[in-house]
């Protein structure tokens, strides 16, 4: 029995190794392609009066994407903006207890959002809905958002049983 547990455990942290390095190479490419575009487009409007026809369109998607596809890794990472102007003063275990309460609350909730993105997604995708310019179909990106909202539910319960055990990991510290 513990051997399994050790093995999975094992499996699991190999897993999101290559989940973590994944959603942070995203991360890059999306930001390099933001990059790309905001400079073509300037240069396009300014030097040659044409502009990328749909810029605007392109940056709200890749935009949209880049903050949910980094969800996970704030989460993972606890860089979540927090004020903790008593935190010194209530005991370590309380606020252990407290912590872990809300990364169960946190995950409950994005997976309930994450089933009505999902919705959504099935929704766009029956109605054939586009963007209006460049005539994107919505449902790959709402796909995504859900996908995101899961992943980041599963990091936050997994940050939970990690605060249970007292496991914490390198990229990890408060």
């Amino acid at each position: 029995m513990k051997n399994s547990f050790l093995l999975f455990i094992k499996s699991w942290e190999t897993t999101a190794h290559y989940l973590d390095n994944a959603l942070k190479l995203c991360a890059c490419l999306i930001l390099l392609a933001m990059m790309f575009l905001t400079c073509f487009d300037v240069m396009g409007r300014y030097l040659f009066e044409r502009p990328i026809t749909g810029s605007v369109e392109l940056t709200e998607i890749l935009l949209g994407t880049l903050v949910f596809s980094t969800m996970p890794l704030v989460t993972w990472r606890k860089e979540h903006i927090s004020v903790d102007l008593a935190s010194h003063i209530i005991p370590t275990k309380l606020k252990n207890l407290s912590d872990i309460g809300f990364d169960i609350a946190v995950s409950i909730s994005l997976f309930v959002i994450g089933v009505k993105v999902w919705d959504l997604a099935n929704r766009s995708l029956r109605y054939n809905e586009m963007t209006e310019y460049l005539e994107i179909p919505t449902y790959y990106f709402t796909y995504f958002l859900a996908v995101s909202c899961w992943l980041t539910a599963i990091t936050s319960l997994v940050l939970a049983i990690t605060r249970i055990f007292n496991k914490e990991y390198i990229n990890q510290r408060d």
